[in-house]
């Protein structure tokens, strides 16, 4: 159920069949090297969430391209907006739909680089009592490297042919880069929205890391942006997927939504959260109350 397509009296129904649940897709707007849209993170998520809601019925809040991209001005796309002002627009939405009447809201996330500002707003959620809870959901659960696993277990993968497996094998074994831009996306790209990708385009830029900030990694400093811009310079971190393709991005999306899916059917029939999120509520209360 999409919430822009509900009409107002089937708020109250489709409160009551999404078991209170709502999910909200969160991406952003960055460079994808030279061969994938800038809304990539943003039309996967989206993507996952109405197809997983066909599945397990909730309803789908309209997504939200705008994400955690600070420090990446240099590329034309991309759009940044100030931490503040982020948190302020995810409290104030997360309100009005808890107002609505969904008391178990979902952030189901796109972007690597959302992860901490989501952290941390999921945080700040819980730090005045409220009538709903929010938790956060990466959609990027599934990737080439768990196909290439579960293909060495001899799962069956319908959706492929001999080539297609020989090729996540190979890629897989000889270590291909993954990251941003790379075989994950691009494989998905080009079964959700194939127009937009140009695989002629695939080595325009270098994917592959200059591993100059590997040493600084190492020693902890792990920090999402900063380094990781140093060593992918290019806002893209693969090999050149020269093999990808739609249908192994079909095998990709399919373990993906049906993850989501079973994800928003437990979270359903489970009011403990709520429960649980009452009990978080009288911590709050003074002694004298």
């Amino acid at each position: 159920m999409l919430w822009e397509n509900l009409r107002e009296e089937e708020f109250y129904g489709a409160v009551e069949q999404s078991g209170k649940v709502c999910v909200i897709p969160v991406g952003c707007m960055e460079m994808h090297g030279q061969h994938l849209p800038v809304g990539t993170d943003t039309l996967t998520c989206g993507y996952i969430a109405e197809k997983a809601a066909e599945i397990e019925p909730v309803v789908v809040f309209p997504k939200l391209f705008l994400g955690d991209v600070i420090g990446l001005y240099k590329w034309k796309g991309t759009v940044t907006l100030s931490t503040k002002l982020m948190l302020d627009l995810l409290t104030e939405i997360c309100s009005e739909v808890a107002r609505n009447g969904f008391k178990k809201i979902v952030l189901l996330n796109g972007h690597g680089g959302n992860i901490s500002i989501l952290n941390t707003f999921v945080r700040s959620t819980m730090q005045t009592k409220k009538d709903y809870v929010v938790m956060m959901r990466n959609d990027f659960c599934y990737m080439v490297k768990h196909l290439a696993k579960d293909l060495e277990n001899g799962e069956e993968f319908p959706e492929l042919t001999e080539e297609d497996k020989q090729y996540v094998l190979d890629f897989v074994r000889n270590q291909g880069e993954t990251g941003h831009a790379c075989i994950n996306e691009t494989s998905v790209m080009m079964k959700i929205s194939p127009e937009t990708v140009r695989i002629d385009r695939v080595d325009a830029v270098e994917g592959r890391s200059t591993h100059q900030a590997d040493a600084l990694y190492e020693a902890g400093f792990k920090e999402c942006t900063r380094f990781w811009s140093i060593n992918q310079p290019n806002s893209y971190h693969g090999t050149a997927p020269y093999g990808a393709n739609e249908r192994i991005g079909a095998v990709l999306l399919r373990k993906r939504i049906e993850a989501q899916a079973a994800a928003c059917r437990l979270l359903k029939k489970d009011d403990r959260v709520l429960e649980w999120n009452e009990e978080w509520n009288r911590s709050w209360q003074s002694p004298e109350l």
